[in-house]
């Protein structure tokens, strides 16, 4: 028996790792914010008998045997991204890197069949701030996406093989973007460029927006066990969306004066009027509405011996109906300039998640997953900041029951595919934007993990 469990866990894991090499990069969601999702790298959505799993679909939670348990789980999202100019191989690499990664999830049984539940997560989060020197920042420079879900769960096993769930809640919307922009400096930084106020140089500056707004959120899920060793279940996750109130200004630790060409130096009299026209500029933010995308998950659970269980989820990513505030726009005495914007692309496809877990004794059960997701972005649009291009990780982790419960450990590396595209080497003289065609190398990686703490009551 222990001959057969080994051999079916590294056939599964030669599986996983043979779907998951072609692909590789970072989404714009996480695969699970708690140790046990991440570990299975995601997939779940079939998983009964694990609160973990509820968060994924609350149909599960009529699966669980205790009368109330409870998880909490904390740990770490950290990714970075670079960009490298084929023409010279001059790479620049993000910073802000890091956040912190809350979880907890709660059920309690008010019937055999009847369950409620309470789950805290993060759906969606990036966050990237490239410097001041590359050569994309006039399309995107940085963004921080954060967002934190509190669902309210109800769970209806309608047999004791047939069991459907909803969840509904508020998710707090966090996100600030950050451009460059460029305005002409007169010799009369009061009056608008004229023949006879000509440009004598451009001033750089960054435009910063940001918000926060609590947006509406649900999920609906079911659970279908045909028997003891099989199980197929669905979940569907709604949009988050609704309009963030934003607010804008110019970021005053950034400031540069170029010459008319839009390099090289200005002319001496450019110095003191840049000063005066930064101080005159005024900032309005975009449109703020907003739009997260829902998913479909289907799986398939089976437990193929006492010791290993496998699952396969496929999903399909809404990602054509995504949208993302609009950039904001600076003001100056010659006129209104903003970026260029890189939401006109988004489009939807499939991903999956598999993952293998093995009870090596009573009390020690190893993890193991892996996951990838469709392209955000076609390839020519793709940059550092929003990212956007195929995307895969792998996954594991290892729960062991201690202090009269059970703790958990998941992480996950996350990887970013090669992409190499033409629109990232930006130019702005007095005629306005455009970009040189040279080539950019855009790439990225990133890890997850967590650790928490279960108990049953």
């Amino acid at each position: 028996m222990a001959r057969t469990t080994v051999r079916t866990g590294l056939g599964a894991l030669g599986l996983l790792a043979g779907l998951g090499t072609p692909l590789a990069a970072q989404t714009l969601w996480l695969p699970a914010s708690d140790p046990v999702g991440i570990a299975r790298g995601g997939a779940g959505v079939a998983f009964g008998q694990s609160l973990e799993a509820a968060a994924l679909n609350p149909a599960l939670l009529v699966t669980l045997r205790d009368d109330a348990s409870a998880f909490v789980a904390a740990g770490m999202e950290l990714h970075s991204s670079q960009a490298t100019l084929q023409s010279n191989s001059n790479v620049q690499y993000s910073s802000d890197r890091n956040r912190f990664l809350p979880a907890f999830g709660a059920a309690w049984k008010l019937k055999p069949n009847l369950y409620l539940g309470l789950k805290f997560d993060n759906p969606f989060m990036r966050h990237t701030l490239m410097p001041n020197t590359y050569t994309g920042r006039f399309e995107a420079q940085g963004m921080d996406l954060s967002t934190r879900r509190m669902e309210a769960q109800v769970s209806y096993a309608a047999t004791p093989g047939l069991s459907f769930g909803a969840s509904l809640g508020m998710t707090h919307v966090s996100y600030s973007f950050t451009n460059s922009v460029r305005v002409p400096v007169p010799g009369v930084p009061g009056a608008p460029v004229s023949g006879t106020n000509p440009a004598q140089g451009i001033l750089e500056v960054n435009a910063e927006e940001k918000g926060s707004k609590y947006l509406p959120s649900y999920a609906l899920g079911f659970r279908w066990a045909m028997n003891p060793r099989w199980t197929i279940a669905g979940a569907y996750q709604g949009a988050i969306q609704g309009t963030l109130p934003l607010t804008a200004r110019v970021d005053a630790s950034h400031r540069q004066l170029v010459g008319i060409s839009g390099f090289g130096t200005p002319n001496a009299i450019a110095v003191p009027a840049a000063q005066t026209l930064q101080g005159a500029l005024t900032v309005n933010p975009g449109v703020g509405k907003i739009t997260l995308p829902g998913r479909f998950t289907v799986g398939v659970r089976q437990r193929m011996t006492q010791t290993f269980t496998w699952e396969a989820d496929l999903r399909y990513i809404l990602g054509n109906g995504m949208k993302l505030p609009g950039y904001a726009t600076v003001t100056g005495p010659s006129g209104s300039v903003s970026g260029q914007g890189f939401q006109g692309d988004l489009h939807s496809g499939f991903g999956m998640s598999l993952a293998g877990e093995f009870a090596f004794s009573k009390n020690v059960t190893g993890r193991i997953g892996l996951s990838s997701d469709p392209g955000l972005r076609k390839d020519p649009s793709l940059e550092p900041v929003l990212g956007g291009s195929r995307t895969a990780g792998f996954s594991a982790g290892l729960g062991w029951r201690v202090l009269k419960g059970e703790v958990n450990l998941g992480w996950q590396i996350r990887q970013s595919q090669d992409r190499e595209v033409k629109n990232l080497d930006g130019t702005w003289g007095l005629a306005g934007q455009g970009t040189t065609g040279t080539l950019t190398r855009v790439e990225g990686m990133g890890h997850l993990w967590s650790v928490g703490y279960k108990k049953a009551f």
